[in-house]
């Protein structure tokens, strides 16, 4: 009779465990767990030593800036109370009284000013702050900050709301020294708890936040590769929300009673790079054989089918003076490929890698792409690779071919095309392409700088059609945001930057 009694005991010890654990319910330590899971892990969790799309996803939630983009795409306050333009150049901020860090110590201005100063020299976010003269970044009193720009910008509120802007605690940075990005300290509604590396990362709620109060207490963000894993930990409860679901699984999700789809264009392009650095990559006319031996709208309708469009131009539609739609698909041309080949004189048996991370859709994208070259004479091997490793691969020009996708960081032009073109950005800017064309460089100088729309549409122009004539990328498709969710989580919006703020969700008991 002990017996039985003592398995019993240990049977439902194990039933309330494996009931509070679940995504949703009440966590094991109490309070209600919300569940993502995503499609790769971070890379960083500092701010300023990244600028991917699963770190921010991350960040988010840690940190905030100065200014945010609201659900309508409006600039309001954050930390700031209160900003103004003083002039031309000059921006004041007043800041918020009683924020706390993650740490306890209160933001200061000293802190804003110690965050400002370390993006605008940080090489993956320089090219979103390096219109601000460092030298002027100044606290006027404890809750006051100001900057003055080198030359006008009117991007620079735009700017100032990606994560690369997040404000960070100076002592907390100094302190962990080259270990912070493993131990991040912001102001917003989680803190930072476990990360454990291609896993999962632990967020709780942050007690002394200064803002909305959390509608739930735990954030487990889960890496879950595989898209098809991915929903089947959403229709079996393991997970309440999934990112990046693909075409194939939409479908699925859509016939399922208990879940919610969420669709939404975003500010970004999946493109097929080229090394411009590397021979014979380095001749247009190679790459416009490249290009032309893809038949790159059916290989994106094979793969996204209705999610999304096939790309035309260099600068996705979504964004102001975008002329992708006045563009036309370029037709697949095997012959004329193959005579361009001859003419730059790459014999057949020319070699080369296509690049790309563990992503389902470009992985079948490369396959066929694979395929496609071999008819034009080219041998193209498919280096699939961990999403940490195939950034490193990028940003050292390791690279041949490689496809990836770029999300403008703001819902201005500027931070699409400045870092993907500029000679400045090559490599950890966000230049994989690793072009250096003085023409791209004075028309982007040109476009961000100009004070009158009509001059900045002028230049943006042109730089999409020189971008297309020398055959700097092939755009393949503009993507379609895609989020599901259990019937349960509420208040989920998708952002067209392509990472969420997840801290306005809330989980309703079912």
């Amino acid at each position: 009779m002990k017996r039985w009694a003592k398995y019993l005991f240990v049977f439902m010890a194990l039933f309330l465990v494996a009931c509070g654990s679940s995504g949703g319910k009440g966590s094991s330590s109490g309070g209600k767990t919300l569940t993502v899971g995503l499609s790769g892990d971070a890379i960083s969790l500092d701010p300023v030593m990244t600028n991917d799309n699963q770190s921010s996803n991350v960040m988010t939630q840690i940190y905030e800036g100065l200014v945010k983009l609201d659900k309508d795409g409006k600039i309001v306050p954050a930390l700031a109370e209160s900003y103004e333009q003083v002039d031309d150049v000059t921006y004041r901020f007043k800041l918020k009284k009683g924020v706390k860090f993650h740490n306890g110590e209160e933001m200061k201005a000293s802190d804003v000013v110690f965050s400002l100063k370390r993006a605008i020299v940080a090489p993956n976010v320089t090219h979103l702050f390096q219109t601000i003269d460092e030298n002027t970044v100044k606290a006027l009193d404890d809750y006051s900050v100001e900057f003055k720009q080198k030359e006008p910008f009117a991007g620079i509120m735009s700017a100032l709301c990606h994560p690369g802007g997040f404000i960070v605690n100076e002592k907390a940075v100094k302190k962990a020294g080259d270990d912070y990005s493993q131990h991040p300290v912001g102001t917003n509604a989680l803190k930072f708890v476990k990360w454990s590396r291609s896993n999962s990362i632990e967020l709780e709620k942050f007690k002394d936040y200064h803002g909305e109060k959390l509608g739930f207490d735990k954030l487990v963000l889960r890496v879950i590769p595989e898209p098809s894993n991915r929903v089947i930990e959403l229709e079996s409860g393991g997970v309440d929300m999934a990112y990046d679901i693909i075409a194939t699984d939409l479908k699925k999700v859509e016939e399922n009673p208990d879940l919610n789809l969420i669709k939404s264009l975003d500010y970004g392009e999946t493109y097929m790079g080229f090394n411009c650095a590397k021979k014979p990559l380095n001749d247009p006319k190679v790459r416009e054989a490249i290009s032309l031996a893809l038949d790159t709208d059916s290989i994106v309708k094979a793969v996204f089918h209705d999610l999304g469009k096939t790309a035309k131009g260099v600068l996705p539609p979504t964004l102001p003076y975008s002329i992708a739609d006045k563009q036309s698909l370029q037709k697949r041309d095997v012959e004329k490929a193959k005579a361009l080949l001859k003419e730059a004189g790459v014999e057949k048996g020319f070699k080369l890698s296509i690049a790309t991370n563990e992503n389902k859709d470009r992985s079948d994208m490369a396959t066929a792409m694979k395929e496609q070259l071999a008819e034009v004479g080219i041998d193209a091997s498919i280096n699939v690779l961990e999403w940490s490793a195939f950034n490193d691969l990028l940003k050292k020009g390791g690279q041949d071919l490689f496809m990836i996708a770029w999300t403008a960081d703001s819902s201005d032009p500027d931070t699409f095309l400045f870092p993907c073109f500029h000679s400045s950005a090559r490599g950890e800017g966000g230049n994989y392409i690793f072009l250096e064309d003085k023409k791209v460089d004075e028309l982007l100088e040109k476009g961000r700088y100009a004070q009158e729309d009509s001059e900045r549409a002028k230049s943006y122009e042109e730089v999409q059609k020189y971008l297309m004539d020398i055959h700097a990328w092939v755009p393949l498709h503009n993507k379609e945001l895609t989020c599901a969710t259990r019937k349960n989580i509420k208040g989920m919006w998708l952002s067209p930057l392509g990472f969420y703020q997840i801290t306005q969700v809330k989980i309703e008991d079912k």
